[in-house]
């Protein structure tokens, strides 16, 4: 009777715990099937709506880009130059101002510029993935293609992108094939008028490279339509650019997937996705035109399409994955609630005593801030808590029975068998303290510091041993840190030039701390020999050594203090001392100071004050020999007028009045009289002029050279209108100097390129600047006569001429002026010439802020 009792309450027990479990068991993995399917559905359409929504960001980015470029270009500096000047040189900076750009980007097939009348004038190709500069003769007119009207009809600042097409050549279509979107936006000069356009020839395969790549990381397929349903980028490349190819013109979206699915893409909102039986469709509009100032009647439809097939697949590998799992988890049930409804009636007393300790004993486990390993006799793991979970990675069913070298290193486990068998056979209580060589092994394989204790007991199973173990990996990085910054210190400090040391307060003052340079400074033969010196038998006059750490201790520091010191080989020196006063954690005081050689500075400063006060007698003896000299140079020219004057005077009157009673040889005389009288007025007036130069005070300020420039040659084309001289002045050319002074600096230099161009049909003369090493270098270039470069040393002298008279008449002043301005504001002034080829003449100004 009690085997049939027994039979009967096991069978009882068995179908009252398995029967609810299979049925709760089958309702779980239902909803777990809903759910998941649900999930995957959801993760599917938020993957496509984030797959659509970057390859939208990607297209506008990159049209942003290309927006950009565009307008760069029309604003460059050398095109504007350019359009202003329509020089040569301007178009050739133009020219390689576009390949530079073309090279740096590496983005366009073509970037050109066309005039208002749609001709080619600068144009870089890309030919072989390298830019050239296409030729005069290869230049064409493009006046007849839609965007040359259609970009000059634009308002400043604006871009046309034209459709994304195929290049065509010809009427035949470039192979391979080379997707093309054309930027082009007006260009306007400095008066604002429109002179052309920019257009940019965009490589369209770079923009489908990277829907691609975007495609290739989603599950669905991503494509590139036009308006009109036409693949730009398809699900096969025979399928793409059909309105480009008469026999592909049925090859379209709307025939691939059903006219149902194209009008709901094409009239529905801006962005949509749905579900249709051809699979999940996901799509979003995107104008290339949106943004501000662009302009285009295109616009893209970027549109992805889950097939059937993979929501089939994923469908079924969850339907398969969950009945798998079903079964196998129905037939575990029904062993565990036979081995349950076994032991569940012998073991439910027994349970009842030992819960209560057993949850006692858990929740102190679980609670515990350190990772706790309890291992028995064969170095098995018996029991881990969660924070052993946390810091290893593991499971609690990974570790539960497995070795416990399992988190250890590799290279220490060979050691680990010995060491714990020899633990086990002394079962004494000992920590095992962190180290270098202690560390625990996470399940991913990494690695990090730890602490262990651990202590053996005895149990009814055998002994075992509980292992505590704490991480201290912040403990060690912080360690490590407090080394390198060590480090760090000592290199610094040993590497410095100057002296740094710590040394004792007290009256012997030694040395606790030196570096390098204290040694070479003191002229020890070691720092150890330096460790025993007494800082206080350095000091050449202990007068100085008393205020001076008076003045520490009393403030605290002491900033540059001037010393005469002494080395240990007794030479002398003088020092710059620099001392702080510190406490260290036992309270004890030192100081903390550096020290550098001021010797050869003390020495310098010396010669200096020497030097000067001789210039300063010098300049004052100097200056007073100049007055003397400028003012007996007034005088005698301006004393040299009056009879001149008269010469020239009387010369005139006998012409006028006696003219008729000479003979021609006598009206030639006093027709040469009156020539050398006036040549020597000018030769006066001319050193004069240098006279006034050298005793004018400068009046510094900004003055423009190229206002100056342009006042001079207007000048000299009123006194000469009859020659034809091409000149170009560089726009804002500024200095800062005397406006007079550089006025005639201007008027000599500008002078003779005028007198000395005299003989040329096509004169010219230039006006510029330019910069070397961080210098402005101004000059003054002409086509004219020329000089020998042999005789350039008396170029600058006063009366030194290296022209006949007759041929280029003048005085010889000029450029000694000239020099004499240009040395008085600080400058310097040559000339590079070749004969009959023109000569340029270089000067530079003080440069103030």
């Amino acid at each position: 009777m009690k085997s049939y009792r027994g039979i009967y309450q096991f069978i009882q027990y068995f179908l009252c715990l398995c029967i609810p479990l299979i049925l709760l068991l089958a309702i779980v993995l239902w909803i777990l099937f809903r759910t998941q399917e649900d999930a995957a559905m959801e993760i599917m359409q938020a993957n496509e709506r984030l797959s659509i929504q970057l390859g939208e960001r990607t297209i506008e980015a990159k049209l942003g880009m290309l927006r950009n470029d565009a307008l760069y270009l029309a604003e460059l500096s050398s095109l504007q130059q350019w359009l202003d000047t329509g020089d040569s040189a301007a178009q050739s900076h133009l020219a390689a101002d576009f390949l530079a750009f073309a090279q740096h980007r590496q983005l366009y097939d073509q970037v050109r510029f066309l005039d208002e009348h749609g001709e080619e004038m600068v144009r870089v190709d890309l030919n072989e993935d390298q830019p050239m500069v296409m030729t005069t003769e290869r230049l064409q007119n493009r006046s007849e293609r839609y965007y040359v009207q259609n970009t000059l009809a634009l308002d400043e600042k604006t871009v046309l992108i034209s459709p994304f097409d195929l290049s065509v050549e010809q009427g035949v279509i470039k192979q391979p094939v080379k997707p093309i979107i054309r930027l082009s936006t007006p260009v306007f000069d400095s008066k604002n008028q429109k002179r052309g356009l920019i257009v940019l020839n965009y490589q369209g395969k770079r923009l489908l490279n990277h829907l691609r790549e975007i495609s290739e990381q989603s599950l669905g397929n991503l494509w590139l339509l036009n308006e009109k349903g036409y693949w730009l980028l398809g699900p096969r490349p025979e399928a793409e650019w059909g309105f480009m190819h008469p026999d592909r013109q049925t090859l379209r979206f709307d025939h691939e997937f059903g006219e149902e699915v194209w009008l709901s893409i094409l009239y529905d909102s801006q962005v949509g996705q749905w579900m249709h039986e051809k699979g999940l469709f996901t799509y979003i509009k995107v104008n290339p035109a949106e943004s501000s100032n662009s302009r285009g009647s295109e616009h893209w439809i970027l549109v992805s399409q889950i097939s059937p097939s993979i929501l089939a697949a994923s469908t079924a590998e969850n339907i398969r994955n969950l009945s798998f799992a079903f079964i196998a988890l129905t037939l575990l049930l029904l062993l565990l609630s036979g081995v349950i409804a076994y032991y569940a009636v012998r073991r439910r007393q027994a349970e009842k005593r030992v819960q209560a300790s057993e949850a006692q004993f858990r929740r102190l486990l679980e609670s515990a801030p350190e990772a706790i390993v309890i291992v028995d006799q064969n170095g098995c793991i018996a029991l881990i808590n969660a924070q052993t979970e946390k810091w290893f990675g593991y499971s609690r069913n990974e570790l539960l029975g497995q070795p416990a070298d399992q988190l250890v290193p590799e290279r220490f486990r060979k050691e680990h068998p010995v060491a714990w068998e020899q633990y086990v056979a002394e079962s004494i209580a000992q920590p095992k303290r962190a180290g270098s060589e202690l560390y625990g092994k996470r399940k991913g394989g990494g690695e990090f510091p730890i602490e262990i204790s651990s202590s053996p007991f005895e149990t009814d199973q055998g002994p075992l041993v509980i292992s505590i173990i704490r991480d201290i990996s912040a403990r060690k990085q912080a360690e490590e840190a407090r080394r390198r910054v060590e480090t760090r210190y000592h290199e610094l400090i040993s590497n410095l030039p100057i002296g740094v040391f710590v040394n004792q307060p007290d009256t012997y003052g030694r040395f606790l701390e030196v570096n390098q340079a204290m040694v070479s400074i003191f002229e020890a033969e070691s720092v150890e020999q330096l460790l025993t010196h007494r800082f206080s038998e350095s000091y050449c006059d202990l007068a100085d050594r008393k205020a001076f750490i008076n003045k520490v201790t009393s403030q605290g520091y002491a900033k540059s203090e001037e010393l005469l010191l002494r080395t240990l080989k007794g030479r002398e020196f003088y020092a710059a001392l620099t001392v702080a006063m510190r406490k260290d954690e036992a309270g004890e005081v030192y100081f903390d100071g550096v020290i550098e050689d001021i010797s050869a500075r003390k020495e310098n400063e010396r010669q200096i004050q020497r030097l000067n006060d001789s210039l300063r007698a010098r300049s004052k003896e100097l200056e007073t020999i100049n007055h003397e000299l400028e003012a007996f140079s007034y005088s005698v020219s301006h004393d040299l007028r009056a009879p001149l004057r008269a010469m020239d005077g009387f010369s005139r009157a006998l012409l006028d009045e006696y003219a008729d009673r000479l003979d021609d040889k006598g009206r030639d005389r006093l027709h040469r009289i009156r020539a050398a009288a006036q040549r020597m007025a000018e030769l006066i007036d001319d050193l004069l002029n240098l006279s006034r130069v050298s005793r004018t005070e400068l009046k510094w300020e900004v003055v423009s050279l190229t206002q100056i420039a342009n006042k001079v040659l207007d000048t000299l084309r009123q006194e000469a209108p009859e020659r034809a001289v091409q000149c170009l002045v560089q726009p804002d050319l500024f200095a800062h100097g005397d406006t007079k002074l550089l006025r005639i600096m201007m008027d000599n230099l500008l002078g003779n390129a005028w007198k000395f161009t005299a003989h040329r049909q096509e004169a010219f003369i230039e006006v510029g600047c330019k910069v070397n090493e961080e210098r402005v270098i101004y000059f003054v270039r002409d086509n004219g006569a020329g000089f020998d470069m042999t005789y350039a040393d008396k170029l600058f002298g006063v009366f030194q001429r290296l022209h006949d008279a007759n041929e280029f008449p003048g005085t010889g002043i000029g450029l000694a002026t000239v020099q004499r301005v240009i040395h008085k504001h600080g400058g310097h002034v040559w000339a590079e010439s070749t004969i009959n080829q023109g000569a340029t003449f270089y000067f530079t100004l003080e440069e103030r802020k």
